[in-house]
């Protein structure tokens, strides 16, 4: 509801507002680095930030807290799935966990803190 759709990186595949959410971004040449053939983290970051946001239940949120970690390289051709959990939430804050796996394999995970604008005003993340 903070975002559209459309805005999602990759490709949206299932969403229930204020629960949770799947993306599917296929891992291209301009994602990775010439020299290495490792795909930029930006990437994944965008897949799952994205997709966190996608689900919050809020007209108007942004990132407070991002907690990322990278488990294992992406190449061209990876298929890339993140799943994204509302865990809970707290006042006007949402405590959502992003996984993101190739095929079996988790690469990134991520624990967001997204904060809705709308219940202060936006004085404060």
């Amino acid at each position: 509801k903070s975002i559209s759709s459309s805005q999602v990186s990759g490709e949206l595949l299932e969403i229930e507002l204020g629960k949770s959410g799947i993306s599917l971004m296929n891992s291209t040449e301009e994602m990775v680095y010439e020299k290495t053939k490792i795909a930029k983290g930006a990437y994944m970051f965008a897949q799952a930030n994205s997709l966190a946001l996608a689900l919050i239940d809020a007209p108007m949120a942004v990132t407070g807290v991002a907690n990322i970690k990278y488990k294992a390289p992406v190449r061209v051709g990876d298929k890339l799935i993140a799943k994204a959990e509302l865990k809970h939430k707290r006042g006007n804050k949402f405590f959502v966990w992003v996984k993101i796996k190739n095929v079996t394999e988790e690469v990134f995970r991520a624990k967001f803190i997204l904060v809705s604008l709308e219940d202060n005003g936006g004085s404060e993340v």
